[in-house]
């Protein structure tokens, strides 16, 4: 029973830490078009490494039709990664820039909202208040009366 309450805690505790690290949605969308970009970039160089190494035999053997063949098919290969990576590459941007936006929005909805610093050392509406002789709204200068 008492190995069963931590591990009864261990999902809350991993609950709070998920809501303390919340990523936006727009920063969600461009780390997944970063991942899918730096992945078809690897694809791209992997392919453009074995066309290279298909391009020096060819260099050391141009009578084998076979390596022809292939070096047609590692071509098709290379134009469709690079048209694959480009693509990639223009939705990353699309959600950086999408991201960029939202961050300009909260920025400026942080700037709009109307936060009074409170002095610490007064308590309840005088924490309001920027200096002992400052008048809240609503309250009047009290003048002393001359009038006995």
């Amino acid at each position: 029973m008492r190995l069963l309450i931590p591990l009864l805690l261990i999902p809350v505790a991993c609950n709070f830490i998920g809501c303390a690290t919340h990523m936006s949605s727009q920063q969600t969308m461009a780390d997944d078009r970063n991942l899918v970009y730096e992945d078809t970039y690897k694809a791209y160089r992997e392919a453009e490494v074995k066309y290279m190494n298909l391009l020096f035999n060819i260099e050391r053997m141009p009578e084998e039709e076979e390596l022809w063949v292939m070096k047609r098919e590692r071509m098709l290969e290379l134009m469709q990664l690079k048209e694959l990576m480009l693509n990639a590459r223009q939705e990353l941007d699309g959600a950086i820039q999408e991201w960029e936006r939202h961050l300009m929005d909260v920025q400026a909805e942080v700037k709009s909202r109307d936060i009074k610093k409170l002095n610490p050392n007064f308590k309840g509406r005088d924490a309001e208040r920027t200096s002992p002789g400052h008048l809240l709204p609503g309250e009047t200068q009290k003048t002393p009366s001359f009038n006995y």
